[in-house]
């Protein structure tokens, strides 16, 4: 009997502490929750703010500088190919002499303009002189902005559109009749100063004789810097003063100086104050020449031919 009492109480005790232990073992340690309370108090008010600012900065600047760096690079890269015209290679601007006639049957010169860029065009006689506009009316003024300087024969016209085509029409002080022009937007190139050259000078000009014959293309090419197919480059003696060809069984010159002999059979003039003059003349070895008022001969070595343009 004794023996089945104490078996029985040491079970009861069993019982009793069994829960006890198993929530001891649940509840948190009290040196854990002492560190804890500890570190938390090691820190001082300083630190604590340094890291409350630290997570403001990383939240309003979560960029560091070398890719805020690398951000505008990507961002200029951009504008810039959006800027860009279409195509691999910038379009490239020029300058030429227009020549225009306003005789039935000829054909309407093209000026090509750029999209945001200006074209100025500035209309000269047949001797080179500046020929004041009085008025003007272009075809589709949405696509072509254009400005006119009342107090000279200048219109500046700027592209608005990638592409586009209209017409302008120029009346020109004594004219009866307008210079009508093509203007085209979206080649390669661009014209940033043309000179429309009209075959004829202004009405009442004392000092060139009118009507004037109307220059043959390949010197208006000339003056253009660009000497004919098939023209050979001779040798002269004062190679700043003048420039000599070998085309089509005759001499043709560029020079910016006055012919005196031979005759000229054909001349263009170029625009401007001291403008270029491109002559065809007759085969001969030596030219006179009036350079800025002095009287010069040049020597043409017809033998020693420099180049042939293709």
């Amino acid at each position: 009997m004794k023996r089945f009492k104490l078996h029985k109480i040491g079970f009861v005790s069993f019982c009793l502490i069994a829960p006890f232990a198993s929530y001891a073992d649940d509840a948190p340690s009290t040196p854990s929750t002492t560190a804890t309370t500890s570190s938390a108090q090691s820190q001082s008010p300083q630190t604590i703010n340094d890291a409350a600012f630290q997570q403001v900065l990383s939240s309003y600047f979560p960029l560091t500088p070398a890719q805020i760096h690398q951000f505008k690079d990507v961002a200029a890269t951009q504008q810039e190919a959006n800027a860009a015209p279409p195509g691999d290679a910038p379009p490239e601007g020029t300058s030429s002499i227009i020549p225009v006639t306003l005789k039935p049957g000829g054909d309407m010169p093209v000026i090509r303009i750029g999209r945001g860029m200006i074209t100025s065009l500035v209309f000269t006689d047949a001797s080179g002189q500046v020929w004041p506009i009085v008025s003007y009316s272009i075809g589709d003024p949405t696509s072509f902005a254009v400005q006119w300087d009342k107090s000279s024969g200048v219109l500046m016209i700027q592209g608005q559109k990638l592409y586009a085509q209209t017409n302008v029409g120029v009346m020109l002080q004594g004219m009866e009749v307008p210079v009508m022009l093509n203007l085209l937007i979206g080649q390669k190139n661009w014209d940033y100063l043309d000179y429309v050259q009209l075959d004829q000078n202004q009405p009442g000009d004392p000092n060139v004789p009118d009507p004037v014959s109307q220059a043959p293309g390949y010197l208006v090419d000339l003056l253009n810097g660009i000497p004919p197919q098939g023209a050979v480059a001779l040798t002269v003696s004062d190679s700043n003063a003048a420039q000599v060809w070998s085309y089509g069984g005759q001499y043709i010159m560029l020079t910016r100086a006055t012919l005196l002999s031979p005759a000229w059979t054909s001349r263009a003039n170029g625009p401007g104050p001291t403008p270029y003059h491109a002559y065809a003349l007759t085969a001969t070895p030596e030219l006179l020449i009036s350079n800025m008022g002095n009287l010069e001969k040049l020597i043409v070595n017809p033998g020693n031919q420099n180049a042939q343009t293709n």
